[in-house]
């Protein structure tokens, strides 16, 4: 999707502004509610279960896959006063560079799967282009070891979308919009989950 006008000296900064979140907005409708219900219902069976959840991504996935467990795991804590294990594999430099140096880099994430997921567990793998090596080993890793597979991505989805069981694919092909919408979807699904719990 691509619906924003580029920006140059004859375009006004609030036209360009305007214009680039009335497409984001349109991008958010075009997202297929039926898989965010089942992320959310992979989320909530994951909590229930006493079940351990884990996110990973490259670059600008990683800073999603880093700032949601805080929002999963503190926040439903205080909410239902039920703790949740949830936990970003990408938050431990040395852990990333032993990896990196020791396997390559596209082992970055499938050894920290090894040690993390068990049987029954849920991997939210994020990457916008669907194609990122380590985040397609992670997801071998998992499935593996019997754990859930979850993928996030944007451009069609990418070889993440044939890998990973269950798939939330952003229709865009702009990377920021892609995103910008898994930072959005990641709260919609915390929120349904607060929403529907009994306080603690």
């Amino acid at each position: 999707m691509m619906c924003w006008k580029r920006y140059n000296h004859d375009l006004l900064i609030n036209e360009y502004i305007a214009d680039y979140l009335a497409c984001m907005a349109a991008l958010l409708r075009e997202i297929p509610l039926g898989d965010v219900d089942n992320a959310i219902g992979l989320f909530r069976d994951n909590f229930e279960g006493g079940r351990r959840t884990v996110f990973c991504g490259n670059g600008g996935s990683a800073a999603t896959a880093s700032h949601l467990p805080a929002d999963f795991q503190k926040n439903m804590c205080l909410h239902t006063g039920k703790p949740w294990e949830i936990l970003s594999l990408v938050d431990s430099v040395p852990l990333l560079t032993a990896w990196s140096n020791d396997t390559g880099y596209a082992n970055v994430f499938a050894g920290q799967v090894r040690t993390w997921l068990r049987p029954g567990d849920l991997l939210v793998a994020i990457s916008g282009s669907g194609n990122s090596p380590n985040i397609l080993a992670a997801v071998d890793a998992a499935q593996e070891i019997g754990a859930v597979t979850l993928g996030w991505s944007g451009f069609g989805g990418g070889l993440l979308a044939q890998k990973a069981q269950h798939n939330i694919i952003i229709p865009s092909d702009n990377m920021q919009m892609v995103e910008d919408a898994h930072m959005v979807i990641g709260h919609l699904i915390y929120s349904a989950l607060r929403d529907n719990q009994p306080r603690g």
